[in-house]
């Protein structure tokens, strides 16, 4: 007779109230809820077993076995009844019956490795050991199986993203086969793409223990371990890694990887160029090759690198595009007109195709109203450009402007923060794709749009060339035109763009700001200390900038100073590599100047290399692309800067920074010149340490307070408004 519903909702409550106290070891409890349901269904199959299951559990097995085969009779296709049964037999020493169990079992059941694994056991209680290993085999065949299943369900959800399935499958595969490698690797590269390296480490560190030889895996316990920060080790790994298996390209790039993280920038050309031997289209490590070699000096390989990489018009091109204007910004062979004609060439590939789908702003045209200004920029970090933009938000006139910034850089530090609470409106959109970006500028209305980039690293400005602001404008990142049609100005200032010079290499207007940047230095940097020279009885002049900049122009010019003046010296800085220290010797030796007149510096942390200039009397300037940021600290610890003005903005930028702060006696226009003006700041130490004391003084006064500044970027604002809006 079938149990009504109600009866049947009622047992099935009953039933898993009973589940939940057998399962937390109340026995007594849960047997009383089982015979309640067999009283009013005693052929209740799932009572009937569990009821049976306690009573061995409680002592009473011969109960128990009455329970259970009554529970089979109720039910014979359920495979759990006999095979219990089996175990209740084996516990009380029946093998032969246990067996009978087992085998009905197996029978219902061939894939399961429990009822085989009891099989196996009453075969060889029984001492039928032949048949106990023919169930062992079978068993390591399912085993096997359900592995190279998982293995695939779990490779298939890491293509698919779907991390924690495939974490939970490898970690099922590790249960099955404890010792097996691979599935311990797999688990380990999940752990780390979800960032959890620590546990990666661990994983990886144990593949390999149980597979030495595991050439794959010691690459990527590198790549955890560089992640991690920890250079050494993870260098270590990679070279483990390449002793087992020379040809894995990975492990060649990422220890090129390290080294360039380590300044060991020539270990680091010679593993990308092995990497690129057996991957010779592979267009990251050709940009990471470029990108190292411009850094160690050798600008016209590196153009040539970057050249190679666009030919394969691989999906980064618009970035390495980019990547090539500022290498050749450092090239002293390239002249302005070709300099412009390439950044023109950059828009013609990347930004026409977009015009086509500009449309029109629909942002009030009042001219004086408040407007909403929105920079864009991947430095609102520990980056140069934080100290030119840092001290201009903060004296926004907020009644006539609303401050919204872009941050497209992932990485936040301390600068991040204090910008951050700087502006009005914050947008962290590192993650926001072109399209996706412009669209939101345009639904915030943004009236004016700023660019803080140009084309260095976190750059946006294919974004910019959707037009989804009024009115577009470049300043401070980059020293020249963008190029872009999209970008309607360019601020700069008279020194470093002198006006009826600049306008022909832009494809933006050029608008002059009367005290050029502003800049705040580090609050906590030393104070100024007096001139060196005055008691030291030597004469240290100084280079900090990166040695990208210092071209064999540069040290054929800096060696015939050093002949000049016998008791000077040289300090350069940002010298860590041994090769690349070997190599600037060299070129010094080659042109007559020996190393006791060279003073070579690592880089160092900011407050260190601030403190420096408690060393330095005099700073030599690189050209054509002069120091900027560079210039300015310099200035701000009280050494002025010799330099070269040239014809394009990268070699007026130390110019524009003299002038601003009433020193144009250190600008020159020909080598002789500069060479003369060292001279005579050397024959000159009380008239040195006077303006040493003054300048920091100067960097802050007058037309170059921020304040004043900040007055006059807002008053170029409103005209280009005004100008935007009278084109109706």
């Amino acid at each position: 007779m079938t149990p009504t519903q109600p009866n049947a909702d009622l047992q099935a409550a009953t039933l898993q109230q009973a589940i939940e106290l057998h399962q937390q070891g109340q026995l007594p409890q849960a047997q009383a809820l089982y015979r309640q349901i067999l009283q009013s269904n005693p052929a209740h199959p799932d009572a009937l077993h569990l009821s049976g299951l306690i009573s061995h559990q409680l002592g009473d097995s011969r109960a128990g076995v009455e329970l259970i085969q009554r529970a089979i009779a109720a039910n014979p296709a359920e495979p759990m009844y006999p095979f219990n049964l089996g175990n209740m037999h084996m516990d009380l020493g029946q093998h032969e019956k246990a067996l009978v169990c087992y085998q009905k079992a197996v029978t219902l059941q061939p894939q399961s490795e429990d009822a085989l694994q009891g099989l196996a056991s009453a075969w060889r209680a029984t001492g039928r050991l032949k048949e106990a290993a023919k169930c062992e085999q079978k068993i390591a065949q399912l085993r096997q199986q359900a592995v190279s299943q998982l293995m695939r369900q779990g490779n298939a959800f890491f293509e698919q993203q779907q991390l924690d399935q495939a974490v939970a499958c490898f970690s099922q595969v590790f249960q099955l086969q404890p010792h097996f490698a691979e599935a311990s690797f797999n688990l380990a590269t999940v752990l780390q793409v979800q960032g959890k390296l620590d546990a990666a480490v661990e994983c990886f560190r144990r593949a390999i223990s149980l597979k030495p030889g595991y050439a794959d895996a010691h690459g990527n316990l590198g790549l955890a371990l560089k992640l991690q920060g920890k250079f050494d080790e993870a260098a270590a790994s990679f070279k483990q890694a390449l002793a087992l298996n020379p040809k894995l390209f990975a492990a060649h790039n990422n220890l090129g990887n390290v080294y360039a993280l380590q300044g060991q920038l020539d270990n680091a050309i010679s593993h990308y160029r092995q990497a690129l031997r057996l991957q010779p289209n592979a267009v990251d490590t050709l940009v990471d090759l470029s990108t190292v070699l411009s850094k160690s000096g050798r600008v016209a390989e590196a153009v040539k690198v970057l050249r190679q990489v666009l030919a394969l018009k691989s999906a980064r091109s618009a970035e390495i595009h980019s990547s090539l204007l500022f290498t050749l910004l450092l090239n002293h062979q390239c002249d302005s007109e070709t300099l412009f004609q390439e950044h023109l060439n950059y828009a013609d590939t990347f930004e026409k195709p977009l015009t086509a789908s500009w449309q029109p702003h629909d942002n009030s045209r009042d001219p004086d109203r408040r407007l909403k200004i929105g920079y864009v920029s991947g430095d609102f970090c520990g980056h140069a450009v934080s100290y030119f933009i840092e001290p201009v938000l903060p004296h926004h006139e907020r009644s006539q402007f609303d401050i919204y910034a872009y941050y497209t850089n992932p990485y936040r530090d301390g600068y991040t923060e204090r910008i951050a609470a700087t502006v009005d409106h914050w947008c962290d959109c590192h993650a926001l794709t072109d399209d996706q970006l412009a669209q939101r500028i345009r639904a915030d209305g943004i009236d004016i749009l700023v660019d803080l980039s140009g084309h260095t690293a976190h750059h946006r400005l294919l974004v910019f060339a959707r037009k989804p602001a009024p009115v577009q404008v470049t300043w401070i990142g980059y020293p020249g035109s963008t190029g872009l049609s999209s970008i309607d100005y360019r601020i700069t200032d008279p020194w470093q763009d002198p006006p009826g010079l600049a306008q022909r290499f832009h494809s933006e207007t050029v608008v002059h700001l009367p005290g050029g940047m502003a800049f705040q230095s580090e609050p906590d940097c030393a104070a100024i200390n007096e001139l060196p020279a005055l008691h030291s009885g030597q004469f240290v002049l100084a280079c900090l900038n990166n040695l990208n900049k210092i071209n064999d122009a540069v040290i054929d010019l800096w060696s015939k100073i050093l002949a000049a003046l016998p008791q000077a010296k040289l300090l350069l800085g940002n010298i860590s590599d041994s090769a690349v220290r070997q190599r600037i010797i060299q070129k010094f030796e080659q042109h007559g100047v020996a190393t006791d007149r060279l003073i070579l510096k690592p880089r160092v942390s900011l407050l260190d290399y601030l403190a420096m200039h408690h060393q330095i009397d005099l700073a030599l300037d690189p050209f054509p692309y002069n120091g900027g940021t560079t210039t300015m600290h310099s200035l701000w610890m009280g050494v002025p800067v010799v330099t070269l003005e040239g014809d394009h903005a990268v070699a007026r930028l130390s110019a524009a920074h003299l002038s601003r702060v009433g020193l144009p006696q250190f600008i020159s226009h020909s080598e002789e010149e500069y060479l003369q003006c060292v001279l005579r700041a050397a024959q000159d130490l009380p008239g040195l340490n006077r303006i040493r004391r003054s300048l920091r003084e100067r960097m802050i006064a007058g037309e170059c307070s921020p304040a004043v500044i900040t007055r006059h970027l807002e008053d170029a604002y409103r005209c280009m408004w005004r100008a935007w809006c009278s084109r109706a």
